[in-house]
């Protein structure tokens, strides 16, 4: 199954059809996810992120690890287990916040800018959410709800070592959704499990038994993936978490993925901790 198949495109800039809210609907239950029109994200201003991302991450160890929200390589699990293999910048607020020991100002002010233009469609994509997925229940406007980590991951197959398959094991974020901004390679080894191929409920099981699409970065796209929480406030009957991970570059997977990768994650009601 290809992607652009299975996950519906939502375009803010236009009334939502019948056709469009019902498959959304569909691929919110089967697969967690959709994709997004947003150029304003994905154009020069999310380049310039990621290129002054890679200046950061080829810093020496110890300047990165004094920097604030810096998360080493292998230092996060996922569910407390299993290493995380890359390294990861958060912005648990603003970065305006980020007084002593910042990261570059190049980098930060393009995260800044970054944020900015996320601001001008966020309220827009959450009426849209709302209306597709026919919400009573508010999806934003409380401090809780509103609160947004921002995290700019870097993922280098020659840490990996031969016996890891994946930059990124299969898990589900915590979050209301997720805005998944990637680099411009095409093939960055995303994966989005079909949860109508398991009867698996944890990201665990659903990993081993489901069946993976592919999601390859297209131009002016975002990926726009369900969280846990979304699913406790709906129910599983009209949202499920999204499921997914990164595959590496090796010799069992797609050989067009590229040895790094960059991506770029706003978690919208994210825990507040």
């Amino acid at each position: 199954m290809l992607a652009k198949d299975c996950l519906p495109l939502i375009d803010l800039t236009r009334k939502q059809s019948f056709s469009t809210i019902s498959t959304t609907q569909a691929a919110l239950r089967q697969f967690g996810a959709f994709r997004l029109v947003a150029p304003q994200l994905t154009r020069n201003l999310s380049q310039s992120v990621f290129q002054n991302a890679r200046g950061f991450f080829n810093l020496p160890i110890e300047v990165k690890e004094k920097t604030n929200g810096y998360s080493g390589f292998d230092t996060e699990l996922v569910r407390g287990k299993t290493p995380f293999p890359k390294e990861s910048l958060y912005y648990k607020k603003s970065v305006e916040n980020y007084h002593s020991h910042p990261p570059p100002s190049g980098f930060q002010s393009s995260v800044e800018e970054l944020q900015h233009e996320w601001a001008n469609i966020r309220s827009p994509l959450f009426d849209t959410l709302s209306t597709i997925l026919d919400s009573t229940e508010p999806l934003i406007h409380t401090s809780s709800l509103d609160y947004e980590s921002l995290g700019v991951n870097f993922y280098d197959s020659d840490r990996l070592g031969s016996d890891r398959v994946y930059f990124s094991p299969a898990h589900m974020d915590s979050s209301i959704v997720t805005i998944l901004i990637r680099a411009t390679e095409e093939h960055d080894g995303l994966e989005i499990a079909d949860l109508s191929t398991t009867d698996k409920i944890d990201s665990e099981g659903i990993g081993l038994t489901a069946s993976f699409i592919s999601v390859p970065a297209m131009p002016d796209e975002v990926i726009v993936l369900a969280g846990t929480r979304l699913q406790r406030l709906l129910g599983k009957s009209t949202v499920r978490a999204c499921v997914h991970r990164v595959r590496s570059p090796s010799q069992t997977s797609n050989r067009c993925i590229a040895n790094e990768r960059l991506s770029f994650g706003i978690f919208c009601g994210s825990s507040m901790k």
